[in-house]
């Protein structure tokens, strides 16, 4: 295990120390959890940004995509009707299929 001297403010030690001692464990431990605690908020908020930007590039593309339906035209409707057509391959294979 690596080992490293910092600098802190004095008032900063002294709740490290005394909060190290309240929850009975060491100085080096009570810091090595708050880093890990730290880096782990900042990963999650990282991933949260990611998630909030893929999000806003999703909407940008279906209002692009809103902006060439016509007026008045049932978005979901028109999801279904693609959702439910059935795939050109497989309709070909309906027509070939002897009965298996």
């Amino acid at each position: 295990m690596a080992k490293t001297n910092i600098s802190m403010p004095d008032g900063l030690l002294e709740e490290i120390d005394r909060r190290a001692a309240a929850a009975e464990t060491t100085r080096s431990g009570f810091i090595q959890e708050a880093a890990a605690h730290y880096l782990t908020a900042l990963d999650e908020a990282a991933a949260t940004r990611e998630r909030a930007e893929r999000l806003g590039q999703a909407y940008d593309k279906m209002r692009r995509v809103a902006e060439h339906m016509p007026p008045g035209a049932d978005g979901t409707a028109i999801i279904r009707r693609f959702r439910d057509q059935r795939e050109p391959w497989l309709a070909a294979e309906d027509a070939t299929d002897t009965g298996r």
